[in-house]
């Protein structure tokens, strides 16, 4: 059996995160995984900023992005593999919930492999003041 490229493995985590299958999505990543959202550090104003380490933490953080958005477009632009990373950028445009005002950004997903093709890293940029303004965060 051949093994799955990560630009495979990839691909199916999103598509498993979008389509709310989140334990599928889990079993792509170690168990050790850290996903950084925007920044390193938490914020009480936009729960999802922050570190999120290991495959449950990982669950709760995209069952918290389902629960804010409404998911419009995620187009991919391009798309640049090393033997352990895959950096992609495109753009987005999501639609918050609780105020109906879509966000839209540009984003960029660096994402680092282990030496079993698993996600180790999944690291996320997107326009924070973007977000921010469609959340009506004042700061």
């Amino acid at each position: 059996m051949q093994k799955k490229s990560n630009t495979q493995t990839l691909d199916e985590f999103v598509t498993h995160v979008f389509t709310g299958e989140y334990e599928q999505a889990m079993a792509l990543c170690n168990s050790d995984v850290k996903f950084v959202v925007f920044r390193e550090e938490n914020d009480s104003q936009v729960p999802i900023y922050g570190t999120h380490i290991g495959q449950g933490a990982g669950t709760v953080f995209f069952k918290n992005l389902a629960k804010m958005f409404e998911f419009g477009t995620f187009e991919m632009e391009d798309s640049i593999a090393s033997d352990n990373y895959i950096v992609r950028f495109g753009e987005l445009a999501h639609t918050l919930k609780r105020t109906g005002d879509v966000f839209n950004s540009l984003w960029t997903m660096i994402v680092r492999f282990d030496a079993a093709g698993k996600i180790c890293l999944y690291r996320m940029h997107e326009d924070t003041a973007a977000l921010e303004a469609a959340m009506h965060v004042s700061r």
